[in-house]
């Protein structure tokens, strides 16, 4: 991961704070957007709910086909977070394709925590809990590979080799 506008937004939220050791503010989570594009990526790539199933709750025709009402349906996030029509060079970590879109918690093509009635009542908390973590990690922390971090796609995307890391504090 680039680490550049990540680790720039969080230093200049240190740099802005009156104590340096002051909790997180509701205002200064909001700035993050680098951050929010980070997390959206992240959920892109790695989602890990790799199906859903829903039942038609009424005919629907697509493409010339019919679901029935009352037919299951399996609905596979990565099939659409993965899918080169909907995103250029869809393999590759780019949080720099969020900017400009806004909130990405659920949409027709980014559904990391499902969607429409069935979406994840925790789906905030959990990017603000993401957030805050990264924000730590960026501030507190450094972190350099040591091996690994290839990928391979397969309903998700998997590190074969696993991606190591030795993680220091700073001083």
């Amino acid at each position: 991961m680039e680490r550049d506008g990540e680790q720039e937004e969080h230093e200049k939220i240190l740099k802005n704070r009156e104590t340096v050791d002051s909790p997180i503010t509701w205002e200064e989570y909001k700035s993050m957007t680098f951050t929010a594009h980070v997390i959206d990526e992240t959920l892109r790539l790695g989602n890990i709910n790799p199906m859903m199933f829903r039942k038609a709750t009424r005919d629907i025709e697509r493409n010339g086909y019919t679901i029935p009402s009352g037919w299951a349906i399996l609905v596979c996030p990565p099939a659409i977070h993965l899918n080169s029509e909907k995103y250029q060079d869809p393999l590759t970590f780019n949080p720099w394709r969020w900017k400009g879109q806004g909130s990405n918690t659920v949409s027709k093509n980014f559904m990391p925590f499902g969607g429409g009635m069935r979406l994840c009542a925790g789906a905030e908390y959990a990017k603000l809990q993401m957030s805050i973590v990264l924000h730590f990690l960026f501030t507190k922390y450094r972190w350099t590979k040591i091996r690994g971090g290839e990928i391979i796609q397969t309903l998700g995307v998997v590190f074969p080799n696993g991606l190591h890391i030795k993680v220091t504090e700073n001083c």
